[in-house]
């Protein structure tokens, strides 16, 4: 067998492991499974109808996000609880941005607590250390960004604060 045939079997063997993967059942490119992206879809379609406040604390912020739309608050409250168990499992979210990386490695030096209200979601995160409470609240901002910008604001990268 030559180094070239040799290649081949190789590259369609690994090819045949890995579509055999439950990895590869995700949806390509994204990472997320369907439902997850429906209510990500949801929320910036739909992101003229978010309320969204958020108050700074001595270690983090609070962030109450509403809307009137029984549509759109449920899928706010979908959401958080999609991501809260995303990041919990330790999966990132936003790869290719720059403040959602530092969230990702920050994530286990914040607690997050959240409580579900007739319109959304009311969020309370808290850092344990300086630095937490700076991505915290970079954090923050970012989603406040979504809420009034839409899909323009998703397309952008967001810096990270602590480079």
């Amino acid at each position: 067998m030559t180094l070239l045939s040799t290649f081949n079997v190789f590259s369609l063997t690994l090819a045949g492991i890995l579509a055999s993967c439950s990895v590869s059942a995700q949806p390509a490119g994204r990472g997320m499974p369907p439902e997850a992206q429906a209510q990500i879809q949801a929320l910036f379609d739909g992101h003229e109808k978010v309320r969204r406040t958020v108050t700074q604390t001595e270690d983090g912020y609070q962030a109450l996000t509403e809307s009137d739309d029984p549509k759109v608050a449920a899928a706010l409250k979908k959401h958080v609880k999609q991501m809260e168990a995303r990041l919990e499992s330790g999966l990132r979210v936003r790869r290719w941005d720059p403040a959602f990386e530092e969230y990702v490695a920050h994530y286990a030096d914040m607690t997050h607590a959240f409580e579900v209200t007739e319109k959304g979601v009311k969020a309370t995160v808290k850092g344990k250390t300086a630095v937490a409470v700076k991505v915290a609240r970079n954090h923050a901002s970012v989603v406040s960004a979504f809420a009034a910008e839409g899909w323009p604001e998703h397309d952008r990268k967001h810096p990270a604060v602590t480079q």
